[in-house]
Formats: structure tokens, sequence, C-alpha cells
């Protein structure tokens, strides 16, 4: 439908700068009522689907045989679902999907619409068409303008789906930026405070093993302290033994005098030696 209306709006355009080109004369009011009563004796006949490959010339023609054919327009297909088809080997001809076909006598128009529907296009046997069937029916108080009107009207509805999609877009890419904008901003704070978790974790391990070392310092020398109090008081104590040794004061050996006594003396004067001896001892 969509190559329909730009078929028929370059038509459209094409009649105009025909026109444009001619000199137009103004019309008589004979003429005028002439051409009024001509446009409301015309008939228009729709066709809801066309035979495969069926070119309008070939439409005109079959149908031309009943009446006098005014205009006719063939809606094309898709241009997508013709690439698809030739793409996978298809029938590369052009192919139309409906159509509106103009009578001069609206009589005409209506009989052939009555009589034609669902029956077989026929002719030859030979012939491409042979066994397709017509679908047409007769459009009621429909003229021509009234096609191009709708054509005009599918037009504008179709510029304000297009604008109402294109703002739409616009709002969406706007969106987007924003949410994208947002999204590096959130980004770059999360950055931001991950470096300074980062930095306050160094800090904190920094301080930690500060710390540590401090103690172990601190327990360094606490030990070393303590092992120099203890050696001093070792030392003191060593010296203390050692000044107590120094004062004791070794008493002579008494045996050999004893024995020196005893040879001399005798036996009659060992009592008196061991006196001797024991006043010695007992310091007496």
């Amino acid at each position: 439908m969509s190559e329909f209306l730009e078929d028929n709006e370059k038509n459209i355009i094409e009649m105009t700068t025909n026109k444009e080109q001619k000199i137009v004369k103004p019309l008589t009011p004979a003429k005028l009522a002439k051409f009024k009563k001509a446009q409301d004796n015309t008939g228009v006949i729709y066709l809801s689907s066309i035979p495969p490959f069926m070119k309008p010339s070939k439409i005109r023609h079959l149908l031309g045989q009943f009446g006098d054919i005014g205009r006719v327009y063939l809606a094309p297909e898709d241009s997508k679902t013709r690439i698809r088809r030739r793409k996978y080997g298809g029938n590369k001809k052009k192919k139309y999907t409906e159509g509106w076909i103009e009578f001069l006598d609206k009589r005409v128009a209506k009989t052939v619409a009555n009589t034609l529907n669902a029956q077989p296009i026929g002719g030859n046997k030979r012939n491409y068409y042979h066994d397709d069937l017509w679908n047409i029916k007769y459009l009621s108080k429909f003229k021509w303008n009234n096609l191009t009107e709708q054509i005009a009207h599918e037009k504008a509805t179709r510029i304000q789906r297009l604008q109402a999609e294109i703002s739409q877009a616009r709002r969406e890419s706007k969106e987007y930026l924003k949410k994208v904008e947002k999204a590096k901003m959130i980004k770059s704070m999360e950055e931001k405070k991950e470096r300074k978790r980062k930095a306050s974790e160094v800090e904190e391990a920094n301080l930690e093993t500060s710390t540590e070392t401090n103690t172990r310092e601190k327990k360094r020398k606490k030990v070393e302290e303590l092992q120099s109090d203890n050696k001093s008081v070792e030392d003191d104590d060593n010296n203390n033994e050692s000044n107590k040794y120094d004062k004791f004061k070794q008493r002579k050996l008494v045996i050999n005098e004893v024995i020196d006594g005893r040879k001399k003396d005798g036996p009659s004067n060992t009592s008196e030696g061991v006196k001797k001896i024991l006043s010695r001892i007992f310091m007496k």
C-alpha cells in the first residue's frame, strides 16, 4: 500500500507539472456541467486480489471488452517480499496485490462486478491465467477523487506517524544519552570510592605494620632491658659471692701440725695438741 501511495503521488506530481507547463484555460459553465456529469456517471470496481504477475495492460485488455475504461491502478507488492522471492530462485516479474479500475459508465461497472466475480478468467486453455478467478467488487458512490483523497489522507497519516516516530526516537535518544551520562557519573563516583577505599586499606596496612614494628621494637628493648637487668643482678650476685668468698679466711691445715706434734711430743702430748687444734678451730 505504501508503494501504491508513492506511485500515486508521483503520478499526481507529474500531472501537476504537466498542467503547469500547459496553459490552462478556464472552463465554461457548459463544459463544467458536462465534466461533472461525466464524473458522476463513472463507476469504480475494486480487485481484492490480482492473478500472479498480471500487468495493468492485461487487465485493461480483459475488462475493456465489457466497456470503456478510464483509469487503472494496481498496487505493487512489497519490495522486501519481491527481493526475498528472487533471492530463493522465484519469479523475477513484478507482482501486484490489489487494484482499482474506473469505468466511464457506472452501470457497466456494476454489471461487470456482478457477472465476473468468482468466475474463472478463462480464454485460451494455454493462457497463463486460464484457471485464475476474478475477485471483483463494485464500490457504490465511490469516485476516483475519493481514491486520491484516501491517498492524501493516508499520506498525511503516514507523515504524522513518521513525525511521531521521529519525535519519539529523539526523546528516546535524549533519555538514553541522559542515562549514559548518569551511568558515567555513577561509575566515576564508584571509582573514586574504590580508590579511597584502597588508599585507606593501604594506610591501615602501613599503620598496622608500623604499630607491629613499634611493638616489636618495644618488646625487643624491654627484653634487652630485662636481660641487662638480669645480667647486672647476676653480676651483683657474683660480686657478692666473690666478696663473700674473698672475706672468708681459709684456715690452715692442722693435720700435718697434729701429726708433727704427735711425732715431737709423743703420746703424752697428744691431749695438749688436740686442745690447741680445737682452740684454733673455735677461735678461743
